[in-house]
């Protein structure tokens, strides 16, 4: 009897921005749900075990597959296999090109990564137009309104107010969450409500992380704005790697002008854009200690308001990986730190996310 009267955890996974780098979070998950089948004798789905899922960016792709059903595997896969579909090649001419072509355009087509997330989502509805309503779980997906000057906020309709979103297809979603200012075009895109049939569009969307790389707030707020206590949420949030920002022209002599400006330094696509890298980790890094705070105290106050797990591996110098690389070897570097990261902290987040699975998810509303 006390087993029915006790609450149950609520288990929210978040998963930050990053590029290609998301093959960190993607393959420490592709362990997880392994090992975890191994223990369980079944084939495990982060979906069944994680009453919400929020990501923004690359992470948003991350969470849309999983809150779909799709095994952590076949996402690894999505990155391993089609990061030069995505990304184009890597070299020092077409890296030139893009330079150029940045001047009036982003540095990236979008066609690739259109191809490869339709087809990567269209298995999981009947009809190949797989939209947020199919999702097996809760899903918070953050995306900035370019047109608007505001966030916009994807989610399921987990509560009977959240009435526009799950009409969206999955893989708009997940174009507006991933479109970074410089390296994709901002998303415009329109779709048909099934139950009148009237079309939708929504403009000018850019990249979650403009204001939420690290979206695991916006999943802690979630969850408490739909009732769940905070003594019930357990908050998984893992990165994609952070490099200490340094000031690249300190070694200069002080009567050598620092260069500074946006061509020379900030957005030079030679020297990885650190504008747009350095204000997505600030991001991350402000979220992480802010639920510090919030779920253990200031110092060493210790107060377990709630359980927080923050999951990330740190790049030095010489194995710093920008966001749309394609080399393969810093790939596999990528594969090798998600690995390594599992082998750290794998057996930990078992025992403690993964006892049993989640209620049944219910939407308030269904396709």
């Amino acid at each position: 009897m006390a087993e029915e009267n006790e609450q149950k955890p609520f288990r929210i996974l978040s998963i930050d921005g990053g590029g290609i780098r998301g093959i960190i979070p993607a393959r420490f998950l592709c362990e997880l749900e392994s090992q975890v089948g191994k223990q369980k004798g079944e084939q495990v789905r982060m979906c069944d075990y994680f009453d919400l899922i929020c990501g923004t960016s690359t992470g948003g792709i991350i969470a849309i597959g999983l809150a779909l059903g799709m095994p952590a595997s076949d996402i690894l896969d999505l990155y391993r296999k089609n990061a030069q579909r995505i990304f184009g090649q890597s070299n020092i001419v077409f890296n030139l090109m893009r330079g150029i072509r940045m001047l009036t355009h982003a540095k990236h087509s979008n066609k690739g990564l259109v191809e490869v997330l339709e087809e990567a989502f269209a298995p999981y509805s009947s009809d190949g137009v797989t939209r947020l309503g199919h999702a097996k779980t809760r899903l918070v997906v953050p995306a900035y309104s370019a047109a608007q000057g505001k966030p916009v906020v994807f989610k399921t309709s987990h509560h009977p107010e959240l009435t526009r979103d799950y009409q969206v297809p999955a893989y708009s979603v997940a174009l507006a969450t991933s479109a970074a200012p410089t390296y994709f075009s901002a998303q415009t895109f329109s779709y048909s409500d099934v139950i009148t049939g009237r079309n939708s569009t929504m403009t000018n969307l850019v990249d979650g992380g403009v204001f939420a790389n690290n979206p695991a707030l916006i999943g802690l707020t979630e969850a408490l704005s739909i009732g769940i206590e905070l003594p019930q949420i357990k908050l998984l949030s893992i990165g994609t790697g952070s490099e200490n920002f340094k000031e690249p022209y300190a070694h200069y002599p002080l009567k050598i002008k620092r260069a500074w400006g946006a061509a020379s330094y900030w957005l030079n696509p030679l020297s990885g854009m650190p504008l747009i890298e350095m204000m997505m980790q600030g991001n991350s890094e402000i979220v992480n200690n802010t639920l510090k705070i919030l779920s253990g105290g200031l110092g060493h106050a210790q107060q377990n308001n709630f359980q927080y797990d923050r999951l990330q591996v740190s790049f030095d110098g010489k194995t710093r990986v920008g966001l749309d690389t394609t080399v393969e070897r810093k790939l596999k570097a990528l594969d090798e730190q998600g690995s390594e990261l599992y082998t750290r902290e794998g057996s930990r987040i078992v025992s403690s996310y993964f006892e049993r699975k989640s209620a049944p998810y219910t939407p308030s509303f269904s396709l």
